[in-house]
């Protein structure tokens, strides 16, 4: 009971911190269209959270492995939440603040953001470590890993809904509601260690041989971790996919709308059936590389990168027609889904 619960509140506590994160790209053609920023603008508040979220991701990532992984979680969703409504009241008063004011402020507090995003997967995925044994984890990291997408479809459906009917000042007073709400799962549901709750540690509780050298200190495990080069390599695998993932989802409705000439509500419909396959692309990746690779990834994760630029290059090249994009989005959801899982830190794990 004590996992499950720990499992849920991971993955829907990440989902969430993903609406705070991409409700920016839902809400750019309306920023744009009301002359508050230019997209040149919009294109360095959204690199600031990415740099931020680069480094933090690594400095929290060490942290987190000292702290109670509830609490890590939870501050950095409540940081997060506060930088979205921050930009929604400052949203509200763009007409009698200059345009300058407006830019550095915002790049301030999305780069805030991109910092307390960085908080979200460490402790997720040291649960799940810590949670259950390594004949299971690729399957539940398969399912935890949905949250990235199953975060973008909430961001796309109910931030742009918001966004339609009250405008993009609502947008962020919405995904910091969304983000208020995963601070409750997560403080309700998410459980540091099976020591805190009186139990042994997991590996006695699936009968599996301790790992060679778990007796090692923290600092020493880490240390270890960073002179192992395939870690390192994964690394820059991982990179790479990202630049094709947030290139579609940070910048593919506007394209769609600039582009191609998709209404608002058609631009963020075909973007999100994206994220709602690579829910499907994820959940079962974990799973079929257990069962159909005994747990060796290298030549999915190939396989499905090669689908990866197939599918951008479709996107890009194949056309105006509905079908054809809707299509490229299928492919790409799939394909990013499965990639997520395996090199954004299952390989690792």
């Amino acid at each position: 009971r004590l996992r499950l619960q720990a499992f849920v509140a991971a993955t829907l506590g990440y989902s969430l911190y993903y609406v705070c994160r991409t409700s920016l790209n839902v809400m750019k053609k309306p920023i744009l269209d009301s002359g508050s920023l230019d997209a040149s603008q919009l294109g360095v508040i959204g690199s600031a959270l990415l740099f931020a979220y680069a480094v933090g991701k690594f400095v929290n990532g060490f942290i987190a492995d000292y702290c109670n992984i509830k609490r890590f979680m939870a501050t950095g969703l409540i940081v997060s939440a506060a930088a979205n409504a921050l930009m929604g009241l400052l949203g509200l008063a763009h007409s009698v603040v200059p345009t300058a004011v407006i830019f550095a402020a915002f790049a301030v507090m999305w780069g805030l953001n991109g910092w307390a995003q960085s908080m979200g997967a460490p402790p997720a995925i040291i649960s799940l470590s810590r949670w259950y044994p390594l004949k299971e984890r690729g399957t539940y990291y398969g399912f935890f890993s949905a949250s990235h997408n199953l975060g973008e479809f909430f961001s796309f459906l109910f931030v742009g809904s918001i966004v339609t009917f009250a405008g993009w000042q609502a947008g962020f007073f919405g995904s910091a509601l969304a983000g208020a709400i995963g601070v409750v799962i997560v403080l309700c549901w998410l459980h540091d260690t099976p020591e805190s709750k009186g139990l042994p540690p997991v590996e006695a509780l699936a009968h599996e041989k301790p790992v060679p050298g778990a007796e090692k200190s923290v600092k020493e495990i880490q240390k270890q971790v960073l002179r192992t080069p395939a870690v390192w390599v994964l690394a820059a695998a991982s990179a790479f996919m990202y630049i094709s993932r947030y290139a579609i989802n940070g910048w593919g409705v506007l394209f769609l709308q600039e582009a191609k000439g998709f209404s608002d509500v058609e631009a963020i419909s075909v973007v999100s059936i994206n994220a709602l396959l690579g829910i499907l692309g994820t959940v079962l990746s974990g799973w079929f590389s257990d069962k159909l690779f005994k747990g060796d990834r290298k030549i999915p994760a190939l396989l499905f990168g090669i689908l990866n630029s197939v599918a951008l290059a479709l996107f890009l090249y194949g056309g105006d027609a509905m079908w054809v994009n809707v299509l490229s989005m299928v492919l790409f959801g799939i394909a990013i889904g499965v990639l997520i899982c395996f090199l954004g830190g299952l390989m690792a794990v």
